[in-house]
């Protein structure tokens, strides 16, 4: 019984995803523009409040450099690397070429927060992917274009 509580979850979710994935286009010829207070919440500390890098904490936490998120694009022959932004903010997953890893895992952090807030239930994984998704959709956002 329970292998097809999970089937009928899974069929209900999956096209959210497919069409999650075609939001961002279709958001940005609709004058979406993705809302900064989650990157505010947990990002700017690091990153600053325009994602340059010069968040308070770098004063803290001498010789650590978060990078200047509105380059990503740049950096990277001029096109956006939602993915990867999307793996290095969950965190959760080793990335070699990430080095060291001293950004919080923000996976781990989102899960425990919708576990004590909802309790263990099968949209956690969704709630997590959600705030991890609005988070790159805003950084997306905020790339400088030459």
């Amino acid at each position: 019984m329970a292998w097809r509580f999970k089937y009928i979850i899974a069929a209900a979710v999956v096209p959210f995803l497919v069409q999650a994935s075609t939001a961002t286009a279709q958001d940005a010829r609709q004058g979406f523009k993705p809302d900064q207070a989650e990157f505010l919440n947990s990002c700017a500390s690091c990153h600053g409040r325009d994602g340059k890098g010069a968040g308070f904490l770098t004063r803290v936490f001498r010789g650590v450099d978060p990078g200047d998120l509105t380059q990503l694009a740049a950096v990277n022959d001029g096109e956006f690397p939602f993915d990867r932004v999307f793996q290095v903010i969950d965190g959760r997953d080793d990335i070699a070429a990430h080095g060291d890893r001293q950004m919080p895992v923000w996976g781990d952090r989102y899960m425990e927060r919708s576990m004590s807030e909802y309790g263990p239930d099968e949209l956690n994984r969704l709630r997590v992917r959600s705030r991890i998704l609005e988070l790159t959709n805003y950084i997306q956002s905020i790339q400088e274009r030459e």
